[in-house]
């Protein structure tokens, strides 16, 4: 998954693990990271829990494919066109974790192109709560779905068919039909309108390689002589090694096996969800241990714990912290390779195998692949009652959905970064080169950094022949790989990273995302009052009481018992009555759907 701008929701993301990201979901670009997080997909199982933050075909070979869903016969992407109409300043709240877009050569095309300027707010759940009470909403927000019949029943956000007849011509196309047929559907609050504008529809591939997943230090990795890992207890342990090897920096701080970041919702606290999950659509993921992403998370951290490895910051740090973290060589794991980027950048000045990488397993879950007609989930476009220019925040998310716009998000500026060759749209060698290497460079160029914001997935066939995204092509990945990518590739026998996770899923022994019913899921009625505050309450309860249990369990014995005690303030709360909602809902939904 990308998470440069992600962070998965609630209601598509996982009745049993998480959603993102700033879903987010496997990223093919050098930068993507934390702002496609929440990322990903819609869901892996579906949980109303995580708020706050995240992939392309399973085909082995990742080529762009054409189908129902994707497939467009829309105006070349090669068109463009000065703005005729007069510059205008919009306030505009994106699922993002960082504000690194602004400035970027691909924010600046986009002011070309629409005469909009973005003023980039950045989502933040607590901020948004009070600007909803207050009716203080900015121009355009992406909607998060558990607050989707607020937003409507207080009439903070407009509906947007009339703007779509008179703005959105690309939007208006064949390509987006169904998806605007679903959202008047499911996410209008049963009036029939168009409240929302669903984003990154059709089908996703594994891409190049694959950003979420057990982490570690790929030398450090080899160091250990490529152990296996077939369980909780054998990433703990093999973290727990490369502590021992490498106890300190450089610098002489002390390092650590892993951390988990704490400012996306519950999204970290059940993160390893996304490994473990064993594909069921709806799981009680707060009693149910064996399919829990909380529980999995809490073993895996009181596990580090005991062996000494885990950050003392652990249950405190937000993503920002933990990017410094990694950047300061003192984590060695996180659920993602999203915090990472920039020292991998500087990881391979000083050595060819140097980085961070995930580990293919061979059992549980992989975030990615997938098809879907919702899109990603809780980051489709809304305009608010608040918008000083209805008309030019249409002119602005046309764009961004376009065929134009999409290709612009993923691959850059046309004739900069990517151009016709013989007729068929190519990535330009320099920057193919310049996201091997990564860094300030390569940032500067934005690629990458509004997969959270783009209409179109990445595999999407264009009218011009290519995908949305150039660099998912056999040609660009034979030439996008670093020497990093080359010893991990080389190591587990493939051509690129992500088929190191493909063939699992090819021989049924990993589930993707093309396992899982998104567009259910992201249909799924949102909780009515009484649920949601069962919600809060267990939410309250698991995100205290975790880390009381992982920091304070004596011994296993402890831990289970602690972890009992828990569970049964977790019934008594409600825990039992809030996983029987959930599946009605889903079941309704199914029937709906079909």
């Amino acid at each position: 998954m990308k998470v440069k701008q992600a962070f998965k929701g609630s209601a598509a993301f996982l009745l049993a693990t998480t959603m993102v990201v700033l879903a987010g979901c496997g990223g093919n670009n050098a930068n993507s990271g934390a702002n496609n997080t929440a990322s990903t997909n819609n869901a892996a199982t579906t949980t109303n829990n995580s708020s706050g933050t995240t992939n392309n075909s399973a085909t082995t070979d990742n080529t762009a494919t054409t189908n129902d869903s994707t497939s467009t016969n829309n105006s070349s992407t090669n068109e463009t066109t000065a703005p005729a109409k007069e510059p205008v300043t919009l306030n505009v709240q994106m699922a993002a974790t960082t504000n690194e877009l602004e400035n970027t050569d691909v924010y600046n095309e986009i002011v070309k192109q629409t005469g909009v300027t973005m003023k980039v707010e950045t989502y933040d759940e607590e901020k948004f709560k009070v600007q909803l009470a207050g009716g203080d909403l900015p121009d355009i927000i992406q909607v998060q779905s558990k607050y989707l019949k607020q937003l409507i029943d207080g009439n903070l956000i407009i509906p947007l068919d009339d703007l779509v007849a008179s703005n959105g011509p690309d939007i208006q196309k064949p390509v987006f039909e169904k998806s605007l047929a679903y959202s008047k559907q499911f996410w209008s609050n049963d009036t029939g309108k168009l409240y929302e504008i669903p984003l990154q529809i059709g089908q996703k591939g594994w891409g190049f390689e694959q950003t979420t997943g057990f982490t570690v230090r790929w030398d450090y990795y080899k160091e250990l002589g490529y152990p296996q890992v077939k369980s909780i207890d054998d990433m703990v342990n093999v973290l727990a090694d490369m502590v021992a090897k490498h106890p300190k920096t450089k610098e002489g701080k002390k390092v650590y096996g892993t951390a988990i970041w704490n400012d996306w919702g519950t999204w970290g606290l059940s993160s390893m969800g996304l490994m473990i999950n064993d594909g069921s659509p709806v799981v009680n993921n707060y009693t149910d241990v064996a399919k829990s992403g909380f529980w999995a998370t809490s073993e895996f951290l009181y596990k580090a714990k005991q062996k000494g490895i885990l950050d003392p910051d652990a249950f405190t740090a937000k993503y920002d912290d933990i990017v410094t973290k990694a950047s300061q060589g003192t984590l060695l794991n996180t659920i993602a390779t999203w915090p990472f980027q920039n020292v991998n950048a500087e990881l391979l000045k000083e050595g060819p195998d140097k980085g961070f990488v995930t580990l293919p397993l061979d059992w549980g879950f992989a975030w990615a692949a997938g098809n879907t007609i919702a899109g990603w989930a809780d980051r489709g476009w809304a305009i608010t009652k608040n918008a000083k220019d209805p008309k030019r925040a249409m002119d602005l998310i046309n764009f961004l959905s376009s065929e134009q716009g999409s290709r612009l998000i993923e691959s850059g500026v046309q004739g900069v970064n990517w151009d016709m060759v013989d007729g068929k749209p190519q990535m330009k060698p320099e920057t193919v080169e310049l996201s091997k290497a990564g860094g300030d460079a390569w940032k500067k160029t934005g690629i990458g950094m509004m997969a959270n914001q783009q209409g179109l997935s990445d595999d999407t066939v264009l009218s011009d022949g290519g995908p949305v995204n150039l660099f998912n092509t056999p040609e660009v990945f034979s030439t996008k790989l670093n020497t990093l990518n080359k010893d991990y590739s080389d190591h587990y026998g493939v051509a690129f990273p992500a088929a190191a996770y493909s063939k699992y899923e090819d021989s049924g022994q990993v589930k993707s995302l093309d396992s899982m019913p998104q567009d259910v899921q992201a249909a799924m009625a949102q909780a009515p009052d009484d649920m949601k505050r069962i919600q809060t309450k267990l939410d309250d309860l698991i995100t205290k009481g975790i880390p009381d249990i992982v920091l304070h369990a004596k011994n296993d014995a402890d831990y289970k018992d602690r972890q009992q005690k828990l569970i049964d303030k977790l019934n008594k709360a409600g825990a039992e009555e809030f996983y029987q909602w959930q599946l009605k809902a889903f079941d309704d939904a199914n029937k709906k759907f079909q």
